[in-house]
């Protein structure tokens, strides 16, 4: 039995996830509960770890810290099951194809039996109603393996089409499982992997490579003024923005909270600057309404700051430099793009 069959049981978690989650200041939203639910029953010991050892470190576990462990332990776990479970039926699909290939190879040794023996019947003496009847024994071989080929040429049509829906189920897991949820672009995860394979390919081609972050200026008094679910519209208004500015070969993510990420290849320094603050001008001019009252809420505004790839560097130095600038933005006021100079001295461009 597990705790989701007992209604008493169940109830107690609830309500001790619910505790943690006040103790915590963490909001009641359906992704927050399921990650402190399955904390509270202790049954996902990975996940219990993570957040003792933030606990003992004395991380504040808020939301972001929150959907950071839920993407980790519930969102890939997922993934993971779904991957076994197709893993399972493939397999069970391959040693079908095996045996049909078997049984076909069977059928044609089967065959080549039957016209040597008949042919071995076969001298200079034979009559006619001896060829006559050797032809019919090989006749009848021949149309028994041809019923037997369009057997199996529609059992493989069979486990084609179940191989291609297998192929379908598992791509739809993959691309769930790399992005994020509310706001459809790409999660932490794929943002991990995208940025060390532009680095990788930069590296190769020698090619420039730009980094831009960027964060949502005074979201957390935004989220508290009108809710949450009004901030989940302006993230997603956010990445919206920053799909339709951002060009074919970039990538978007949602970074972590009210951050995001653009991943630039090809690009230079000073073309970065121009789409980061293309973007961020596209967020100033849309204007919010509250889709429940039709109230006018105001407008949102973005800080951003952009990296260069350098000679040998990695994506932990490249981000960090990001997050630099980033900061220099918030501190010059917000509202403004802060990449750096050829020196590598941040400099801001704003409205």
């Amino acid at each position: 039995m597990t705790y989701t069959d007992d209604i008493g049981v169940a109830t107690e978690l609830s309500m001790k996830a619910l505790g943690l989650m006040a103790r915590h200041g963490i909001a009641p939203l359906p992704q927050n509960y399921d990650l402190w639910f399955r904390y509270a029953s202790g049954h996902n010991s990975d996940l219990n770890e993570a957040i003792d050892s933030a606990l003992r470190q004395g991380l504040k576990i808020d939301d972001k810290l929150s959907a950071d462990l839920h993407q980790r332990f519930v969102t890939h776990a997922a993934l993971a099951d779904a991957t076994i479970d197709a893993g399972d039926k493939l397999n069970l699909e391959v040693n079908n194809i095996l045996k049909l290939v078997a049984e076909a190879a069977g059928d044609s040794s089967t065959l080549a039996t039957s016209v040597r023996k008949a042919s071995a019947e076969l001298s200079n003496k034979s009559t006619a109603n001896d060829v006559r009847r050797v032809v019919d024994v090989i006749v009848a071989a021949t149309r028994h393996m041809e019923t037997r080929s369009k057997e199996l040429e529609l059992r493989l049509n069979e486990t084609k089409s179940e191989l291609n829906t297998l192929q379908s189920s598992l791509t739809k897991a993959r691309n769930e499982a790399r992005t994020d949820g509310l706001t459809g672009v790409a999660n932490r995860k794929a943002f991990d992997e995208a940025l060390a394979q532009a680095i990788s390919q930069a590296s190769i081609d020698r090619s420039p490579l730009c980094l831009v972050i960027g964060d949502i200026d005074h979201f957390k008094k935004f989220n508290d003024t009108w809710g949450h679910r009004t901030g989940d519209q302006v993230l997603r208004l956010v990445a919206s923005c920053l799909k339709a500015g951002a060009r074919e070969s970039d990538t978007v993510a949602r970074y972590g909270g009210e951050e995001f990420a653009l991943i630039l290849p090809g690009i230079t320094t000073e073309n970065a600057e121009i789409l980061a603050n293309g973007i961020r001008e596209t967020v100033q001019s849309r204007e919010l309404v509250k889709r429940s009252t039709g109230e006018t809420l105001g407008r949102v505004t973005m800080s951003l700051g952009i990296s260069t790839l350098r000679p040998g560097e990695g994506s932990s130095s490249l981000i960090e430099r990001a997050d630099a600038c980033l900061y220099a933005a918030k501190r010059g006021g917000r509202n403004r793009v802060v990449s750096e100079m050829p020196d590598l001295a941040p400099h801001a461009k704003a409205s």
